[in-house]
């Protein structure tokens, strides 16, 4: 039977989603851990990898086991062995033919900057930008984010059969002196989302002019971006498995 899992994990106390010799990964703990409740090897699949220091509240992953312990007993049982820096939102049963990564439509992904005072205890989960920005050029840049383009000047994946991706939403919301960005795709490539958000930025500063934007997208031209936004302000807020 094929369970399916959303799950939420603070980035900084990992080496990343994926497991690692040696090192502590989401999945490892999850594995490791499913693994002895279910008294059999659990292999998880995730919708995808998110990097060192990313975090996420959607994470979704499935496993396959003949072990059937019911979806709510599981959840707490699991929980409880994973607190306090991963937590499981929910668990279902679903078919065999849904698999976290295949079947996925699109995600969500928001990114936090802080033009603020720098705290360090928030430093982890938000990027200190103290550089004067105009948020308004930024606001008119992200508009030539949106739709169906080829962005291979914002990937580093150099492997891909191809780099169009459609992003479905681009959007900011201002509370204070937090910046959150906030984006929707069918697809994201490796560092896609970061390496937008350092171009957003180099637009604000004025390093960079608006009309840039377009003008690299067409280029494709991974020289022209070269900067990528840290990984500590990145969040997976959600896996979409209907079409968005």
């Amino acid at each position: 039977m094929r369970y399916k899992m959303v799950v939420a994990y603070d980035g900084a106390f990992f080496h990343g989603f994926q497991r690692q010799t040696n090192l502590i990964s989401v999945q490892s703990v999850l594995e490791d851990t499913l693994t002895e409740i279910l008294k059999t090897e659990v292999i998880i699949h995730g919708s995808g990898r998110t990097d060192a220091l990313v975090h996420a509240y959607g994470q979704v992953v499935h496993f396959d086991s003949t072990q059937l312990v019911p979806p709510k007993n599981l959840k707490k049982i699991l929980n409880k062995k994973i607190y306090p820096h991963i937590y499981v939102s929910d668990i279902e049963l679903v078919d065999e033919t849904f698999h976290s990564r295949k079947s996925a439509k699109g995600k969500e992904y928001h990114y936090i900057v802080d033009i603020g005072e720098y705290d360090p205890l928030q430093n982890n989960y938000v990027l200190y930008h103290h550089n004067r920005i105009d948020l308004e050029k930024i606001k008119k840049a992200m508009t030539y984010i949106v739709g169906t383009h080829d962005f291979k000047s914002l990937s580093k994946n150099k492997e891909l059969k191809t780099t169009v991706r459609t992003i479905k939403s681009f959007d900011l919301d201002v509370v204070g002196t937090r910046l959150t960005f906030k984006i929707i795709g069918n697809g994201f490539m490796y560092n896609m989302v970061r390496i937008i958000i350092a171009l957003m930025l180099k637009v604000g500063e004025g390093k960079l002019e608006v009309e840039d934007v377009p003008r690299i997208l067409e280029a494709k031209n991974r020289r022209l971006v070269p900067w990528v936004a840290p990984a500590r302000g990145l969040y997976l807020m959600k896996v979409f498995y209907e079409e968005i």
